[in-house]
Formats: C-alpha cells, sequence, structure tokens
C-alpha cells in the first residue's frame, strides 16, 4: 500500500510540473492588438486553429532590422502581416503552400511593431515564427588634417632696429565622428574628405592671417638722423 502512495504522488507531481501555469505562465498568443504577445528574438512554436489569427508584438529602436521566419507543415497555407505602430500595414508575405513566409524590415521610427499570422482557406496546425533583430553597425571614424599657418613674429635687434616678419606655423587638428554604416556597403571616400574641409574651415576661423613676409628696418631718431645730414 505505502508503494502505491508513493508511486501517485509521484504521477501527481509529474503531471502538475507539466500544467500550464504551474511555476511558469503558458505563453498564449494575442487575438487582438491589445493582447498581442510579446516576443523576443529566437524561435517559436505555437498551433493555430482554422479562421483564428495570431497577434504579437516585437519592440524595435530606429535603424535596427527585423528578419521574420515563418514556417507550417507543406500541406498548410499560412500567411503573415508585419504592422506598424500606428497600426498601418508594413510588408505582407503571402506564398503558396509549401513555402516558407519571410519578411525583413529596417525600422523607419522606434516602437512596438505588430506581427500577425493568419490562415489562408482552411489550413490549421503547428507553425514555427523565427523572430532576429540586427542592430545598425557603427564605425568610429578619425581624421587627421595638417594645415599651414602663418604667423607675425615681431623682435627687436640691437638698440635702433627693429625686424617684424611672418614666418610658416605648422597645426594639426584630429576629428573623431561615429557614422552608421549602410549595410552591404563600405564607408565612402567623400566622408573623409568632408571633415578635412571642415577641420581647414575651423582653421582658418581661428584668425590665421594670410601669408606675407616683410623685414621692416627702422633706426631710432630719425628726426636727428636728418638734422645731422641738412
Amino acid at each position: 500500500m505505502h508503494k502505491w502512495l508513493m508511486a501517485l504522488l509521484a504521477l501527481a507531481l509529474s503531471a502538475a510540473c507539466l500544467t500550464p501555469g504551474f511555476g511558469q505562465a503558458e505563453r498564449v498568443p494575442g487575438t487582438s492588438y491589445a493582447t498581442a504577445l510579446e516576443l523576443a528574438p529566437g524561435e517559436h512554436s505555437f498551433n493555430l486553429e482554422r479562421g483564428d489569427s495570431h497577434y504579437f508584438s516585437v519592440r524595435l529602436e530606429k535603424d535596427d532590422t527585423l528578419y521574420l521566419l515563418l514556417r507550417s507543415a507543406l500541406n498548410q497555407d499560412f500567411d503573415m502581416a508585419l504592422i506598424s505602430p500606428d497600426r498601418e500595414v508594413i510588408e505582407l508575405s503571402v506564398r503558396a503552400a509549401g513555402f516558407a513566409e519571410r519578411i525583413t524590415y529596417t525600422a523607419a521610427s522606434s516602437g512596438l511593431y505588430y506581427i500577425v499570422v493568419f490562415p489562408f482557406g482552411p489550413s490549421s496546425g503547428a507553425y514555427s515564427l523565427i523572430v532576429s533583430v540586427s542592430k545598425p553597425r557603427v564605425a568610429t571614424v578619425t581624421t587627421t588634417v595638417t594645415a599651414l599657418s602663418y604667423v607675425t613674429v615681431t623682435q627687436r635687434e640691437l638698440r635702433d632696429v627693429l625686424v617684424v616678419m611672418t614666418r610658416e606655423s605648422i597645426r594639426t587638428m584630429t576629428l573623431t565622428t561615429e557614422q552608421k554604416v549602410e549595410r552591404d556597403f563600405e564607408l565612402l571616400g567623400w566622408s573623409v574628405l568632408s571633415l578635412a574641409m571642415i577641420a581647414v574651415a575651423a582653421l582658418i576661423r581661428d584668425g590665421l592671417v594670410r601669408s606675407r613676409f616683410a623685414l621692416e628696418v627702422r633706426k631710432e631718431g630719425e628726426g636727428k638722423e636728418a638734422t645731422e645730414t641738412g
């Protein structure tokens, strides 16, 4: 009798662990936008009854790319729609029975997007929905620009000679910026060129003077010299 009670208790515990809602709530697809089940990236499996529609949601940041793949039995025909946060249809995938449905979309704005899975005709049964989100690549671009400037230097030599001249001076500026890399393309060369133009403009703005070279010799007491000459 004791062995029978232990066996029944073990069976009851096993059944309780398998029962939805025991320790972990069952994930149920929504039946409207308001009840849409939010999905994380990964593979999700559900069962769709004839005439029903399943509603899901996924959060995207601006420029995120969403990849959706819907698979079902070869003799079933399930279709899929992607809906914007404003509940407008963005993409539809309505391929024939036996073909997987696919949607790829790059978010124009951040928000909660909706995925609707629905059957065509009498189709029903199990399906899997694969969700993948790709973040945009960001590249750090460092540009070093060297510009030639001119600095006026005044110095006095001996007692009566004043030397004024302009000499060349080298200045270097380093600019660092982050740019999003277009998908399937590398950074374009004109991006680096534009940074160089910005650096040169900044150097000019700092008050660089135009190139000149002057040497002036001026003796003190010019009045006295003129008098002596007279």
